[in-house]
């Protein structure tokens, strides 16, 4: 299943230092495809893929809760274009 994870990032600088060495922890349950952040580092959309939106929630929350407001959503794939294959 693919989520996307939409944040809206309160603080840019730790949020993206945090995000730099957080990628070496990603749970093994979890993969994140893409991260698209825009130029001033304050918002972002990421696509994960994973079992379900909780799990993301659970760790995105986790790791990245204290500088940004985060929405999830499952992806509907049938409607989708450029999915990881």
């Amino acid at each position: 299943m693919y989520i996307v994870a939409e944040h809206t990032i309160e603080d840019a600088k730790p949020f993206w230092e945090k995000a730099q060495g957080e990628m070496k922890m990603i749970p093994k349950n979890l993969k994140l495809h893409q991260v698209l952040p825009n130029k001033d580092g304050s918002k972002a959309v990421c696509l994960w893929e994973g079992g379900n939106v909780e799990d993301v929630k659970s760790y995105v929350d986790g790791a990245f809760g204290k500088w940004s407001k985060n929405l999830y959503y499952s992806v509907e794939a049938s409607n989708a274009f450029g999915l990881p294959k």
